[in-house]
């Protein structure tokens, strides 16, 4: 059965989306891809000079070897510096989240109840403290995530240098091989980006959240997944997972648990959550790479949809 939200309601959520949306697609991944470019530019000058530019020769064992030891250190080097590139990014949408979380709040609690509405994060250092105290945890979550990635690269071109040295290539063409592998795995570096920057964004708002409950207790937290405001998958991309996670409600600071099922069925019919997820908790989404589920303020007064899930089972506290 589908519980529609009110109309104030998705509007604030779907303008939550926006701001997400624009912290990843306008500034973050755009910035990042140039970053991204640059640094591996430098890392091909490094195999440029070790494979020398011979076009008629054979790429051979030793030079191989000396490719990898240039690639390894200019792919850590890269690592360290995208880390460090993405930290400014991650906290621009950490401020973009706190600021929403503001606007949200006090409007949503103006519409529903009537009531003029102030929380403790729009106190400058309160907002400052929410923001900073999530800054160690960004720092190393990126620089682990771009150590894999680097690392994932450095597989990658060992096996196609591998390839080369079969096929009998010149330097040249081995040099072109290793420029087309590291050009081609961007995808998977903006993967990184897009799933980390709605990790800070949802992260400081639920840190938002459950500041300001320590003077407006009722506030909790409701996870929204990509469905419109009566619960149904907005695209195919929305799995069963994903819905059965939708309008459940938590104490702030509270995690959220999956559930067993979806009381609405995906677009392939499904309404059964695969087994291996059942009973994970999160704190806050993603709770996958490239997931578009947010976080967003929520109290019984604004008569919202919500429930929590005890003991295995959905309890409405709204309907």
């Amino acid at each position: 059965m589908a519980h529609r939200v009110p109309k104030a309601f998705a509007k604030a959520v779907a303008s939550h989306r926006n701001r997400l949306e624009k912290v990843i697609t306008l500034q973050a991944a755009g910035k990042m891809k140039k970053l991204y470019e640059d640094a591996q530019d430098k890392v091909m000058g490094r195999i440029r000079r070790a494979v020398g530019a011979g076009r008629g020769d054979t790429f051979t064992a030793h030079q191989k070897r000396i490719v990898m030891v240039q690639l390894r250190q200019g792919q850590a080097i890269a690592a360290n510096k995208l880390a460090k590139d993405m930290r400014p990014l991650s906290e621009k949408a950490q401020k973009e989240s706190l600021n929403g979380l503001i606007e949200d709040v006090t409007k949503l609690h103006r519409a529903f109840t009537g009531a003029e509405i102030t929380l403790p994060i729009e106190e400058a250092a309160v907002f400052a403290g929410v923001v900073e105290g999530r800054a160690t945890a960004l720092l190393r979550m990126h620089e682990s995530s771009m150590q894999r990635y680097g690392a994932n690269i450095v597989q990658k071109v060992e096996r196609q240098l591998s390839l080369n040295l079969l096929q009998g290539d010149s330097p040249h063409e081995a040099y072109d091989a290793v420029a087309e592998t590291i050009g081609g795995e961007w995808w998977a570096g903006e993967r990184i980006v897009r799933t980390e920057m709605s990790w800070a964004f949802n992260a400081t708002h639920a840190d938002g959240i459950e500041a300001s409950a320590e003077e407006l207790p009722e506030l909790r937290q409701r996870w929204e997944e990509h469905c419109d405001d009566s619960g149904n998958p907005l695209d195919d991309r929305v799995a069963v997972d994903s819905l059965a996670m939708h309008g459940q409600v938590a104490h702030a600071g509270g995690s959220f648990t999956m559930p067993e099922d979806s009381p609405i069925a995906d677009k392939r019919g499904n309404t059964e959550v695969p087994a291996s997820l059942v009973g994970l908790s999160w704190d806050f989404p993603p709770n996958r790479p490239n997931d578009r589920a947010v976080l967003s303020p929520w109290m019984a007064d604004w008569g919202v949809p919500g429930w929590e899930y005890r003991g295995g089972d959905r309890f409405w506290l709204v309907r």
